[in-house]
């Protein structure tokens, strides 16, 4: 069998060397917090965060939401997911204290609003999966997701929206559930799941070697944002996940030619268990042998129906 030059026809996606030649790569032989975002401030960096609609006027963001970009999806009487464009404001303060991480960590980047939660952190998972194929649609750098649904027959569709994600260079960072229970999209290898260590230090996070949670960061009694121009302590896996989001900012806005499987490569190489570890034998080697960390959570992780 041949193709129309006579050829033996080849396997899908295979293309010539030729066709493959870079301009130019990163090298990744030096992976430290100061290579990957040291100096940076978020500058060019759009960030999508999906949630309960974020107070944009809070004296805490500092104008750096994109209100008129915003959007909230609400489902009809069919559960059909309906897009509104424009304004909103928060249902609960959930969405402003997840911004008010991301704007403490990376000042410049812009943050857009996305809307799929009401009064109480209730949801449909209709509008959240909406919600974030419109984020992917929009190609944002980063995209914030401190929520997530144990619904099932919902995981094939969200993970199809993640691996869309992945391929089109959005970053999803997505917060673990707070229970000892199945939610997604967080348990996808395409994404970048956290889960809360004990640190006080915004930038101090860790590597999971026990997946598929993957990271650990700040997240114990954290003073957030909150409605209505107020601050609150609160706790959960909610604000460890933006607390890596903007970290991911940073890094992407310094370095915005990395794909998301080299930032998730950045993260790892600068979490404090890889790079306090004793260094294999090797050049530059980053083989490390990660402590394990014991972490306990209260709260509870937005779940939609």
């Amino acid at each position: 069998m041949t193709d129309e030059t006579g050829s033996p026809p080849r396997p899908a996606y295979t293309r010539e060397s030729t066709v493959l030649r870079l301009p130019g790569a990163v090298s990744l032989d030096d992976l430290s917090p100061a290579w990957a975002w040291g100096g940076a401030t978020g500058k060019g960096v759009r960030v999508a965060v999906i949630d309960s609609g974020v107070e944009a006027g809070h004296p805490g963001l500092e104008g750096c939401v994109d209100v008129d970009a915003g959007l909230e999806v609400t489902v009809d009487s069919e559960d059909n997911p309906v897009d509104h464009l424009g304004p909103h404001d928060d249902s609960f303060g959930h969405a402003t204290a997840v911004s008010g991480i991301i704007h403490s960590l990376a000042p410049e980047a812009r943050i857009t609003s996305i809307k799929v939660l009401g009064a109480g952190l209730g949801g449909k998972a209709a509008a959240f999966l909406r919600g974030l194929g419109w984020a992917v649609e929009q190609r944002f750098d980063v995209i914030n997701l401190s929520l997530g649904t144990n619904r099932r027959e919902w995981a094939l569709p969200f993970y199809e929206i993640c691996d869309e994600a992945y391929f089109r260079g959005c970053l999803v960072v997505t917060a673990a559930n707070n229970v000892m229970r199945a939610s997604y999209p967080s348990l996808f290898g395409s994404v970048a799941s956290v889960a809360c260590n004990l640190s006080t230090d915004p930038f101090r996070f860790h590597y999971n070697p026990e997946p598929p949670t993957e990271f650990l960061a700040r997240g114990i009694d954290v003073e957030v944002l909150w409605r209505d121009g107020s601050t609150v302590k609160s706790t959960g896996n909610s604000y460890a996940a933006p607390h890596i989001a903007g970290i991911a900012a940073l890094i992407r806005s310094k370095h915005p030619e990395l794909r998301p499987f080299q930032v998730k490569t950045a993260l790892w190489a600068t979490a404090a268990n890889v790079r306090e570890a004793p260094r294999a034998a090797g050049r530059l080697s980053q083989i490390m042998r990660p402590a394990t960390t014991s972490v306990r959570v209260t709260g509870a992780l937005r779940r939609l129906s």
